[in-house]
């Protein structure tokens, strides 16, 4: 137990820093990110110029964007759940090896 307690500050610090860099993780989830931000932009744009047909496109456009993000996010956070299932078994099974991510 005492050798899961000193690493599993590694694991927890680990897991912030992927979260806080995930954009240099998987390169797809940045450009779903500037595509959604650019359809934010024209939106608001149009908003402005009264066009609701070409709005409600846009709106359509950013909610496949969304779902896109969303489910880049889940698949990416499976992977890491496993990465770190694994490493963690490898620590409470007495292995001092957490597995490179």
């Amino acid at each position: 137990m005492d050798t899961c307690k000193a690493h599993l500050p590694e694991l927890v610090q680990s897991r912030i820093d992927d979260l806080v860099n995930v954009q240099g993780l998987d390169g797809e989830l940045a450009i779903h990110l500037t595509e959604l931000q650019a359809s934010l932009a024209a939106l608001e744009a149009l908003a402005r110029e009264d066009a609701g047909e070409a709005a409600r496109g846009l709106v359509e456009d950013m909610e496949r964007l969304i779902d896109r993000v969303r489910r880049e996010y889940v698949s990416l956070a499976y992977r890491q759940g496993l990465v770190d299932g694994a490493g963690f078994r490898r620590i409470v099974a007495g292995q001092s090896v957490v597995p490179e991510i």
